[in-house]
């Protein structure tokens, strides 16, 4: 269970730089965006995974026809848990010629990556280790029917956004509330997001796939009477799939959209995360 915000929750997050090659050419192409890293297992079986947008990874997905995703670079930064003080350590890998996952339902807006050695994964710089979410925090189909993560909760999003043509090196939190019923198809106007949330947050270009987090009330025991603690836990309520593009003199990026975590929790399991890993429906 996360209990709380911290150093480590906000290096979770992971700028990804993408290579893309044309069909039968040479000449490549680049791409920037926001990822996150999330774990399953426990002790020496512990597998990770890499989860970002689609549209981040695949340029079929929204314009381009004929290319192919040749090589991701991760950069980000450790953050040791257990040394809160200590200053994060850069790091950086490349995958080369990954597997992507992605959901049959062309409109689902996620990729899934596995990132292991036998993957194609090199270390540049650093260990290659970085700060990754417990995959058991994802958000379930519960938690949005409940009332958990619903209308008015506080969400924040670790990401690396583009401003003004210039990346920034370390992520950035922003934050922001949900602002419409997660129960329901996300829409404005006439265009409509299945499995998607609206929030009022910002979101610069760059921080698409960055992971949305939500503090919710958690489950309370006897033993939490008079202890002090917290009671409230975070959840991993989805990713960042963007800003709605205003149609208007509207400020940019003030309202945002993300895929929510039982969608991502499925797409998981299709990449290989054992089922009782994952939250339960």
């Amino acid at each position: 269970m996360l209990k709380q915000i911290d150093a480590t929750t906000l290096y979770s997050a992971v700028r990804l730089t993408m290579r893309f090659s044309e069909y039968g050419a040479t000449r490549p192409g680049a791409g920037i965006g926001t990822g996150f890293i999330v774990r399953a297992g426990d002790g020496r079986d512990v597998a990770q995974y890499l989860v970002t947008n689609r549209h981040v990874v695949d340029p079929n997905y929204t314009k381009k026809r004929g290319w192919e995703l040749s090589e991701v670079r991760i950069h980000g930064y450790f953050q040791k848990t257990r040394e809160p003080q200590s200053s994060p350590v850069w790091q950086e890998a490349v995958l080369r010629a990954p597997v992507v996952h992605t959901s049959p339902a062309w409109h689902v807006d996620l990729a899934v990556l596995p990132l292991g050695t036998g993957d194609g994964l090199e270390v540049v710089a650093g260990s290659g280790r970085f700060n990754a979410l417990p995959v058991q925090i994802l958000a379930n189909r519960q938690d949005f029917s409940r009332g958990e993560v619903t209308v008015g909760r506080q969400v924040l999003m670790p990401g690396y956004p583009g401003i003004n043509e210039t990346v920034a090196n370390r992520p950035i939190l922003v934050g922001g509330v949900i602002a419409t019923d997660p129960r329901f198809p996300a829409a404005v106007g006439a265009d409509e997001y299945p499995d998607e949330v609206l929030c009022h947050a910002f979101s610069w270009n760059g921080m698409s796939g960055s992971p949305v987090l939500c503090m919710v009330p958690r489950p309370t025991t006897w033993d939490d009477f008079g202890s002090g603690g917290s009671s409230l836990r975070a959840v991993l309520a989805g990713v960042n799939a963007g800003h709605i593009e205003p149609r208007s003199d509207a400020a940019a990026g003030v309202i945002s959209r993300f895929v929510r975590g039982d969608v991502l929790a499925g797409l998981l399991r299709q990449a290989g995360v054992d089922i009782f890993e994952l939250p339960f429906d």
